[in-house]
């Protein structure tokens, strides 16, 4: 599982503010873009510089957990019985969702 967005480090800037969305990524092909959203909108300044610090740590965050899960797999083994509460399950689901594949 190989991460394909714009590797680290990303960085937070304050400028426009969109209503609705928690971040808009610009540039893509077609001139088009993509965003991030929530139906519940944050309206304090404080939650969306927030958002964008974690957003900023994403890339980060991933390959740390990554390297964890690798690292609990070689020391470890592979667990195969893992309810879907499991943190090991947990981590797997967020990285699947991190790399599109959920």
């Amino acid at each position: 599982m190989e991460f394909k967005g714009t590797p680290a480090p990303w960085l937070t800037d304050r400028n426009n503010c969109h209503s609705g969305h928690i971040a808009t990524v610009h540039g893509c092909e077609n001139n088009d873009w993509v965003e991030i959203w929530s139906t519940d909108w944050p309206e304090s300044e404080s939650v969306q510089e927030a958002n964008a610090h974690l957003i900023a740590a994403a890339p980060e965050l991933l390959e740390a957990l990554q390297r964890l899960l690798k690292y609990h797999d070689d020391f470890y083994g592979i667990e195969q019985d893992e309810d879907s509460d499991h943190p090991l399950s947990v981590a797997k689901a967020a990285i699947a969702k991190a790399l599109g594949q959920q």
